[in-house]
């Protein structure tokens, strides 16, 4: 796979811990891609030490003010690549050696999917493998639009896309805030079918205190995410408008439980109230609003 074909696209932020798995995991690939571009987001840690490591091998771009998500760095990374093929790759996770080749398999004989995704293996901060993400729970390769309006379920490490499309999908200047990656998912799963590998291709690390968890909002469902797909139109010519709000009242109220479960009755009540927000008529939420705001008063 010599032709410049895969460009590897890594967003990265003050993950000088990860960096170099992220990396060799890339070169360790049976067929390795034409470029690899690591898009440093103001990293204020040793990360851009351990970039001028590699020298010529990886492209390095700089940002100067840090954007607050990998999604805006990874737009910029794809903006620079020259491959057909863009792949992606957190800098806190890893690939198995057989990703590159086996998704540009895929790709390549199905012309008409524009993008591909796999099982990824949950593994803990030390890199010990924990569960399989969504084992069992992802569509197959079709048409995903309506599951994907409910969950984002595909990890943005498994991902290949086709360059074009990726920039088609979404403008620069709505690439904001966390999780935009689910909107150009959406934008793209709206048009066309999307592809998936039922095997674990790569591997995504949880870490304690990431973006991802120290927002209790996003927690179990990304509330807010839901509520900026509602806002630009995602769910339009898919379900109705009524549909989306009554997706984002049972996320809400799946967070409540959950917060209440945990013993934090100030968050359950505000998933209770974004329950009732996009449900006023749903008993139950404001049975969980009242539950909160009662074991608050208690302090239990």
């Amino acid at each position: 796979m010599n032709s410049p074909r895969v460009s590897v696209v890594i967003p990265t932020c003050n993950a000088q811990e990860f960096l170099r798995p992220a990396i060799e995991s890339v070169f360790n690939q049976v067929e390795p891609p034409h470029e690899v571009i690591v898009v440093d987001d103001a990293s204020t840690d040793r990360t851009r030490d351990i970039l001028r490591e590699y020298g010529n091998r990886i492209a390095v771009v700089e940002r100067s003010v840090n954007s607050g998500t990998a999604d805006i760095p990874r737009y910029d990374g794809v903006e620079q690549a020259k491959g057909a093929y863009c792949a992606f790759l957190d800098a806190d996770d890893v690939w198995l050696p057989g990703k590159l080749g086996r998704q540009v398999a895929f790709m390549d004989a199905h012309p008409e999917i524009p993008l591909c995704h796999s099982y990824v293996m949950v593994m803990n901060q030390q890199g010990e493998d924990l569960h399989v993400r969504h084992q069992n729970a992802i569509p197959s390769t079709g048409i995903i639009v309506k599951e994907l309006l409910r969950h984002c379920f595909i990890a943005t490490s498994s991902v290949m896309v086709r360059r074009e499309v990726w920039l088609a999908a979404q403008r620069r200047e709505d690439v904001t805030g966390f999780g935009t990656e689910w909107d150009f998912f959406l934008a793209i799963a709206r048009k066309h079918p999307i592809g998936f590998i039922p095997e674990v291709l790569a591997k995504y690390r949880h870490v304690s205190g990431s973006v991802s968890r120290r927002k209790w909002r996003r927690t179990p469902r990304d509330i807010g995410a839901k509520e900026r797909i509602l806002k630009k139109g995602l769910w339009e010519g898919v379900i109705p408008r009524s549909g989306m709000k009554k997706i984002i009242a049972e996320a809400s109220m799946e967070g409540a439980q959950y917060w209440r479960d945990r013993g934090y009755a100030g968050r359950a009540a505000w998933f209770a109230l974004k329950a009732i927000q996009y449900g006023p008529l749903r008993v139950e939420a404001w049975g969980s609003l009242a539950k909160a705001v009662g074991k608050r008063l208690i302090g239990n």
